[in-house]
């Protein structure tokens, strides 16, 4: 089985610009076919066919996109169809929308809504059922994600002062989920920034609840196509996201660049936040309500009536037996009969300084000796011979 194709079908070929910054998203392989109108479409789907096509409203001269769609479906029934129209065309009613053989979206788009599109068409599946599931909402409780992680705000400005220079947007915007501003920078008021964190509240939940789905740290980038401003959104984590924002006719244009750089400071902001830009306290709102008094106090004496699982055993500590010296083998204890002719006085010599000085010269035997004691005691022997000796 080769790969899925794609046709777009665009004279200004901004369409095929979107298409392959979602196919990067998404990291899927397939062979993109770019044509300006709806014949040379048609020329291409008769050649080698293809599982999704996604034209304009507006093809100028050649065949309009309602009438492109129609033809493709009677052509390849199996071939899917998205008419991805821009913000000055015409706006479909639910009715019309759900009668006709094609999807019909309207710029700037759901990227979530358009990945889930795309993906059921790469994958066989039917595009109007994902397209079902994405409008359809999720009763979900809500959740306390517990404190936000902090992050080195110098280190952070510097990463979004690089990030601004190299893809050369009008601003950027590091938000917290909470909707708090922490850092911006370029053009001041260029974007009303709590506008924007209050639109993109819901990006943050969905990230996280994405993150289960997919197993693993999850990440997201949105992009928002307007004709006054185009707005890129990328979560850093699970607790924060990061927007830049460009001048409405340049930000298409500039996908690739932003979705490199743009990555590449994510990876640097994750940096900073570590292992706490994936972690949540998930706390349910309902479950922390305080409880009844009642509640809680037959729940202490519950707790009360628990008997303990292990009992450390009293240990008894014997006494030390008393210390015993060996007897002395033929003690003659005639020797104390003596201790009443030991003279005490003489102990009191040990604490007289001049005394003991006395002592210790008398114990020497300190004296002074002539030379020829010396040698007859034979301390010293005769330094001189006869002829010398005086």
């Amino acid at each position: 089985m080769g790969l899925p194709r794609i046709i777009t079908v665009d004279p200004t070929w901004t369409i095929r610009r979107i298409v392959r910054g979602a196919v990067d998203l998404i990291d899927r392989s397939i062979i993109q076919v770019d044509v300006p109108g709806g014949n040379e479409a048609l020329d291409e789907l008769k050649r080698g066919g293809a599982a999704l096509v996604i034209t304009a409203w507006e093809l100028y001269n050649d065949i309009q996109g309602p009438e492109l769609a129609l033809r493709v479906k009677q052509i390849a029934p199996e071939t899917a169809v998205l008419m991805l129209a821009d913000v000055e065309d015409p706006e479909l009613d639910e009715e019309t929308r759900s009668e006709s053989p094609f999807i019909y979206m309207h710029r700037p788009v759901d990227i979530q809504q358009f990945l889930r599109v795309l993906m059921a068409a790469l994958d066989g599946e039917n595009v109007f059922d994902a397209l079902k599931s994405a409008h359809s909402p999720a009763a979900s409780p809500m959740f306390d994600h517990g404190p936000l992680p902090s992050i080195d705000m110098q280190n952070a400005r510097n990463i979004v002062k690089r990030l601004l220079v190299d893809i050369g947007a009008m601003a950027i915007v590091l938000a917290a989920r909470t909707g708090e501003v922490l850092l911006e920078d370029g053009a001041p008021g260029y974007l009303d920034r709590d506008q924007l964190t209050t639109a993109l509240m819901p990006m943050v939940t969905t990230t996280i609840e994405m993150s289960s789905l997919v197993g693993g740290q999850a990440q997201a980038i949105q992009f928002f196509d307007g004709d006054d401003k185009d707005v890129f959104v990328f979560s850093v984590g699970l607790h924060h996201f990061l927007c830049a924002v460009f001048d409405g006719q340049a930000g298409s244009r500039q996908f690739g660049v932003v979705n490199r750089y743009g990555r590449q400071a994510v990876q640097d902001l994750l940096a900073l936040l570590g292992a706490s830009a994936f972690v949540i306290e998930r706390r349910s709102v309902q479950a922390e309500a305080p409880r009844r008094p009642e509640h809680r106090k037959k729940t202490t004496q519950e707790a009360e009536n628990i008997e303990p699982v292990l009992v450390r055993p009293q240990i008894e500590v014997p006494e030390p037996e008393p210390l015993k010296l060996a007897p002395i083998e033929n003690l003659d204890v005639s020797i104390f009969d003596q201790l009443a002719n030991v003279d005490a006085s003489a102990a009191d010599d040990l604490f007289d300084l001049d005394k003991l000085a006395g002592m210790s010269n008398v114990g020497s035997g300190r004296k002074e000796v002539s030379l020829d004691e010396a040698e007859e005691l034979g301390i010293l022997s005769s330094l001189f011979d006869g002829e010398q000796k005086k």
